[in-house]
């Protein structure tokens, strides 16, 4: 079988770009709040386009993983895209792990947090009506028919 080297194929510009509107919508900041001023230039360039910022008002260093799920990692920012595309999508972590060249339990570990994330901050309303609609299962289908020929 091929193996596409999909994180190269993708561009780390445009990832970086993804990650910052997803990761904070209302612009990037310092962890102690302060909005980086338009224009400021980065404090280092070393992981280019993931790149780190000082902060104006109290010398903060930060980048855009800073504050998220993803402080302090390693992997370049198309792996991130792909990883959470990947849990999105409900790819299992030993695919996306050997896929990606990714370490299982690092990657398990990091969907576990990103669940209980999810979990915690989802609505917990009760639904607005009394009645609700659910499509049907039929868990033995197809296993009642004759053996192909």
């Amino acid at each position: 079988m091929i193996q596409f080297p999909i994180t190269d194929l993708l561009d780390g510009k445009q990832c970086y770009q993804f990650l910052l509107q997803t990761l904070h919508p209302d612009a990037l900041h310092c962890p102690n709040g302060h909005l980086l001023p338009q224009g400021q230039a980065p404090h280092d360039r070393k992981r280019t386009p993931l790149v780190k910022y000082r902060c104006r008002s109290c010398g903060a260093v930060f980048n855009v993983f800073t504050g998220t799920l993803w402080a302090g990692t390693q992997y370049d920012c198309a792996t991130v895209v792909m990883v959470l595309r990947g849990f999105t999508q409900g790819v299992p972590t030993l695919h996306l792990a050997q896929e990606l060249s990714l370490d299982y339990s690092t990657l398990l570990e990091r969907r576990h947090r990103l669940q209980g994330l999810a979990l915690q901050n989802c609505d917990k309303a009760p639904l607005p009506d009394q009645e609700v609609e659910a499509d049907e299962l039929y868990q033995n289908a197809g296993e009642k028919r004759r053996p192909a020929l």
